[in-house]
């Protein structure tokens, strides 16, 4: 029997570093620290094996086609086949960022969103047979911060399919570039990139169950990394823990899993209120 390989993609800092550590640490099986940029994630790799972690590594750049059909080529030819992924790649725009809404807006969406869907379908045909898959989704996930009550029903159609999902997804942008995006969208893209992904992690789980590989999608909580400037009130080692718990044991697939542990319902009431105790 081949060796168990999984992939963790954006893992050369923060948070999808901290989640390599803990799979090499629990996960019988070769693990692949990813990263865009091939000098810091064998940098990474190097600050691993210091302490006698050792993860394996290849370069991937989730925007970049080229970069996925060669990662896709070496997988199949070393190993055939994935049976852990989890998609952590992902940028944010803080406040105080001087871009335009518009750039910010295609910037996230196509990061977020689009690369991972469209990485994830290329691998597609290497998952396993009763794998998993985990996007890193977040709060902003979560369906309530749409404002709009039927932008929040189109997302949660059943019949809802991913080029409808992708059709959605531009639909925001056109918004933005028409200046009428925060009333039925909201204020953040981030957020609406989020909510694609947990969307897409549905649908995808729904695709698969005939295989019974399992999607699931977790709020690890707000990490401190250098995308939020250090700022945020868990590290990512312990954002990394309910990670890969959830990675290693999922109770069943289409699970949106809050930094607790708690199943949150997607369409319900938002959890930072009754879980963070926070005041929306």
């Amino acid at each position: 029997m081949s060796e168990k390989v999984a992939i963790v993609t954006g893992a050369n800092k923060g948070l999808g570093l901290a989640i390599v550590k803990k799979l090499c640490e629990n996960y019988e099986g070769t693990v692949y620290l990813t990263s865009r940029d091939e000098k810091r994630g064998y940098e990474a790799c190097e600050q691993l094996r210091e302490l006698d972690i050792k993860p394996q590594y290849h370069q991937l750049d989730i925007t970049d086609s080229d970069s996925i059909e060669k990662f896709c080529f070496f997988i199949r030819s070393h190993h055939k086949n994935i049976d852990l992924l989890i998609n952590n790649a992902g940028i944010l725009f803080l406040k105080d960022c001087q871009e335009s809404k518009l750039y910010q807006a295609e910037q996230t969406l196509y990061v977020n969103f689009f690369a991972l869907v469209n990485f994830t379908e290329a691998v597609l045909p290497l998952m396993s047979d009763h794998s998993t898959i985990l996007n890193i989704s977040s709060s902003s996930g979560h369906l309530s911060r749409l404002p709009s009550v039927e932008l929040r029903q189109r997302f949660q159609d059943p019949k809802l399919n991913l080029e409808g999902l992708k059709f959605l997804m531009r639909e925001y942008i056109d918004a933005v570039k028409l200046n009428n995006d925060v009333d039925s969208w909201g204020s953040s893209p981030y957020v609406v990139s989020k909510i694609g992904v947990n969307a897409y992690t549905f649908m995808l789980n729904r695709r698969l169950e005939s295989r019974d590989v399992k999607v699931n999608c977790v709020h690890p909580g707000y990490v401190m990394s250098d995308m939020t400037r250090g700022a945020g009130s868990v590290t990512p080692d312990q954002a990394a823990q309910i990670c890969v718990d959830l990675a290693l044991n999922p109770d069943g697939g289409g699970l949106y899993v809050w930094h607790n542990g708690a199943k949150v319902q997607w369409d319900g009431k938002d959890p930072r209120s009754y879980i963070d105790g926070k005041t929306l």
